[in-house]
């Protein structure tokens, strides 16, 4: 059974978070976090990810563990229940909530 650690807006793997860590050190920005944000798609909108050296004007600062991650207003509602994971073929976003689409 994998141990979740969680904030009001998200839950994560201690796998997922070992792994951002580890992205994250390789910048050597104290500041950097993982930027969540919405993008939209063929399916309707989906959930992306990316390392960002600050936290974008507008975004949410949300800690978990040692990891901080800047989440988009938009984003925010989608990411509610959602456990970030990492396994051997990346992460992946378990109970993602899509509002509508084909996928």
């Amino acid at each position: 059974m994998r141990h979740i650690l969680n904030s009001k807006t998200m839950k994560a793997t201690k796998e997922a978070l070992n792994e951002f860590n580890k992205v994250l050190a390789q910048t050597d920005n104290p500041q950097a976090g993982i930027r969540v944000f919405s993008e939209a798609g063929c399916c309707g909108p989906g959930l992306q990810h990316l390392v960002a050296e600050e936290m974008p004007p507008g975004d949410k600062l949300v800690s978990i563990g040692e990891v901080n991650f800047f989440v988009e207003e938009k984003a925010e509602e989608m990411l509610k229940g959602v456990t970030v994971d990492f396994w051997e073929k990346g992460f992946r976003l378990d109970r993602v909530k899509r509002p509508g689409g084909c996928c």
